[in-house]
């Protein structure tokens, strides 16, 4: 159930990038769902798993599952800078791709001065 619940997420998310204008992808919230359900749900869903299969407390699952979606959150988003910032031998992929596919929130957000 965890596991299909992170992949409607990962679903969600992908037709979310897809689906919104350039206006809506730049405000905060946005990027914070999107990047949830495309990253952050599955390593929280996953965390929360092996807490679950432990045999551990539903108090331990939540932390785990806390943890698991900062840790995601925090994933993304340097992913994202290191995008907008790194080179491409040093990203092993071009640089500014995501800004090449239209998804530009974090560029755009750096530049703005909010991250």
């Amino acid at each position: 159930s965890l596991m299909a619940t992170a992949v409607g997420h990962l679903v969600t998310g992908e037709t979310m990038q897809m689906s919104t204008s350039r206006e809506q992808r730049r405000s905060m919230e946005y990027y914070l769902q999107k990047t949830y359900y495309k990253t952050a749900s599955l390593i929280s869903n996953s965390c929360k798993a092996v807490a679950i299969l432990a045999g551990h407390t539903a108090e331990v699952s939540v932390l785990a599952y806390e943890y698991g979606r900062n840790l995601g959150l925090a994933f993304q988003l340097i992913d994202d800078v290191l995008d907008f910032t790194g080179t491409s031998a040093s990203l092993g992929k071009g640089s500014l791709s995501d800004i090449r596919h239209g998804n530009h929130y974090c560029s755009n957000a750096i530049c703005d001065g909010r991250i």
